[in-house]
């Protein structure tokens, strides 16, 4: 799958930008990302669910687009997982599955029991649980053999050994040769699923690593100050401490000793700045996130 200059522009802004990247037959594929990244517009664009204003999605040389028989072979779980809700399982599971011609009674059956769904068959979607729900949406996956499986955010909400479970099946059906696309805000979650990711920030991918660059670039660590204008207080950090700032989300980063970092904080509180935290970036992905960021420039104000 080959996915060339895409962009989704609705009403006069980005859900996606410029993203371009490819994915082979049985690979996996993470992509990093905070909320509101683009994460998951960039999957719904890639399944025909969001129409696409430039580029191109081409699955097997066929172009992904309204009515393309590409779709049929495109399986997508979004979080959380979207059914009919006062429909049965099988209901839905045969409504969705015949959507590519594959709605067998028998079948459906036997994919619920492999996912231990097969005594919820008659009942309502909304009776289910939340990983219930997911594991449905697997099952779907399962029961259509897609050549492209896009999950948004599978693991999410999930214990420990739920997520270990619903890993397995999709190595299962990764070694059947269909490419896969995870989305998550956690290269923690996806260490051991994949070795490429992608990081999504402000609607674009940023840059595509394998998991050893990931932790080279994991190795800095910036500290940071969590504020309500960023851009303000980052500048007052370059003007005050003569300190090299950069900008992650609502977070300034700067290089610094804890005295350093504490007395930024009292500056801000001196001057009836909030600062809703501070401290130093720990989680692998924002570290990563840091040292991808540019060091912020005065005229970016503008």
């Amino acid at each position: 799958m080959v996915v060339k200059n895409l962009s989704v522009l609705i009403k006069e802004r980005f859900l996606v930008k410029n993203a371009s990247f490819s994915v082979d037959k049985g690979q996996c594929v993470g992509i990093i990302g905070e909320d509101k990244s683009g994460k998951t517009s960039l999957i719904k664009a890639i399944a025909g669910a969001l129409p696409i204003t430039d580029g191109s999605v081409v699955l097997d040389g066929e172009n992904v687009c309204p009515g393309s028989p590409a779709l049929k072979h495109i399986s997508i779980c979004l979080d959380p997982p979207v059914f009919f809700k006062f429909q049965t399982v099988l209901n839905n599971m045969q409504f969705l599955s015949g959507l590519s011609n594959n709605n067998d009674k028998e079948k459906i059956i036997k994919v619920l029991n492999k996912f231990n769904l097969a005594h919820k068959i008659k009942d309502k979607v909304k009776t289910l649980s939340f990983y219930e729900k997911k594991l449905m949406a697997l099952a779907l996956a399962f029961l259509t053999e897609p050549k492209l499986l896009l999950l948004d955010e599978p693991f999410k909400g999930l214990p420990e050994e739920k997520i270990d479970e619903i890993k397995a099946y999709i190595r299962e059906i990764q070694a059947k040769g269909t490419a896969i696309i995870i989305s998550t805000r956690s290269i923690e979650r996806l260490q051991d699923m994949t070795n490429l990711f992608m990081f999504m920030e402000k609607r674009a991918i940023t840059k595509i690593l394998t998991y050893t660059q990931c932790e080279t670039l994991s190795d800095k660590t910036y500290a940071f100050v969590a504020v309500k204008y960023p851009h303000y207080c980052g500048k007052a950090i370059m003007d005050e401490f003569q300190l090299k700032v950069k900008l992650l989300d609502n977070k300034v980063l700067f290089e610094a000793d804890e005295d350093t970092t504490a007395e930024i904080v009292r500056y801000f509180s001196k001057n009836h700045i909030a600062v809703y935290k501070a401290g130093y970036l720990s989680k692998q992905s924002e570290k990563i996130f840091g040292n991808l960021a540019p060091y912020y420039k005065e005229e970016e104000q503008s």
